[in-house]
């Protein structure tokens, strides 16, 4: 089977929708199974691409995340270089012009075409305006875009039951839930303590968040929370892992309340040391409402690490409530839902270790190689039908 990815982001950018692309383009590789990525791309990395199977459009910086790219008219590129591929299946990834562009090459090529919600982009409208009053009117916007982009596609895989509800609430129905994966065993095997002496935490207890330093990623509530944890817990330390726009507000916040001894910010760290980092870890904090589903934490279990987040998350999928961690209903029980994690972190952490197994990335790809398969029978028995029609 050849698949065409059609995404707005992927290496060198670091997120979970990149890490859900390469989980599964490993595992369909494996398979014997060929995957194409398509993605904007700067100048250099067009100039530097080694990978065959990855093609850049020509784009422009997104001027609120310079990390992102949009592409510049991708549409005659995109067709002309998947005519001549014999592609089996077309499956989008994105929103913007690259999955405008899968729609467009499924037509050309008349061949099925389905899509992946990875991201509550109507959540993210603070990067497009400060007004409260703009960002609501921008959020209405987004809906009624993705009501009409995602008619075009057989159907949308979504990572969670918290995302179909979602999406369902919002008129677009058109879903079926397949929950991207994880390396369970990469993930299991880590050694923290030579991440707690390189920060010199000796036995502290780590409040541990890992992700893009972002606001939609709801870290103020974890650091408006902190001083009351520190007061029931003077020996805590609050460990963030990765880099992003919001970093220099967070630092700013942290200072300002005087939480500078306690907050380590530890910016980007390498795929290959984050193992350590969680092993470092005690409980996971994971406040963002806006995650589909939230690999990260499910990274952290794998760890052995109990993880608090929401119960309107992606994450209220796999957390189970006071067997694996805890599910916080409102902001103000955040705290306490920590300090609870932290003290029966083991228990926790070992049900959690069970439950993160059930998404290791195998398992999820055997999933979406099931589910690609049935896309590709129910097209043939509609060509069949139309044969004999």
């Amino acid at each position: 089977m050849k698949i065409a990815y059609f995404t707005d982001t992927y290496l060198p950018n670091n997120d979970g929708v990149v890490t859900c692309l390469l989980n599964f383009r490993k595992g369909l590789e494996k398979r014997g199974h060929e995957v194409i990525i398509l993605t904007p791309g700067t100048k250099k990395q067009k100039k530097e691409n080694r990978d065959e199977n990855v093609y850049y459009f020509t784009s422009a910086s997104f001027k609120p995340y310079p990390d992102y790219r949009l592409a510049l008219f991708p549409f005659p590129s995109a067709k002309k270089l998947l005519k001549g591929m014999g592609v089996d299946l077309i499956h989008s990834h994105g929103i913007a012009t690259t999955g405008l562009a899968a729609i467009d090459c499924a037509k050309e090529l008349k061949k099925p075409c389905i899509a992946s919600f990875h991201t509550m982009v109507p959540s993210a409208t603070h990067y497009l305006t400060s007004s409260h009053g703009m960002q609501k009117v921008f959020e209405d916007v987004a809906w009624k875009y993705l009501r009409w982009y995602y008619k075009f596609f057989k159907k949308v895989i979504v990572p969670s039951e918290f995302t179909r509800k979602t999406l369902e609430e919002h008129g677009i129905s058109n879903t079926v839930i397949i929950p991207a994966g994880m390396d369970y065993k990469f993930y299991s095997k880590g050694e923290g303590e030579w991440v707690r002496k390189r920060y010199r935490l000796g036995k502290k207890k780590i409040i541990l968040h890992v992700g893009r330093i972002v606001k939609e990623k709801n870290l103020e509530l974890l650091i408006n929370e902190a001083e009351s944890i520190i007061n029931k817990k003077p020996n805590v330390a609050f460990l963030i892992v990765g880099q992003g726009p919001a970093e220099e507000h967070y630092k700013n916040m942290v200072k300002i309340k005087g939480l500078g001894e306690h907050f380590i910010f530890a910016g980007f760290v390498p795929k290959k040391e984050l193992p350590d980092y969680y092993a470092a870890g005690d409980v996971f904090a994971f406040p963002s409402y806006f995650d589909t589903q939230g690999l990260v934490a499910l990274e952290a279990m794998s760890a052995g690490l109990p993880v608090v987040a929401p119960e309107r998350s992606g994450s209220s999928d796999f957390v189970e409530d006071g067997k694996s961690g805890y599910l916080f209903r409102e902001e103000v029980d955040f705290r306490e839902k920590l300090l609870l994690a932290l003290e029966n972190r083991d228990e926790l952490g070992e049900r959690g270790k069970e439950i993160a197994k059930e998404y290791d990335s195998d398992r999820r790809v055997e999933a979406l190689l099931e589910f690609y398969s049935l896309i590709l029978e129910n097209e043939k028995g509609k060509e069949k039908e139309k044969g004999k029609g």
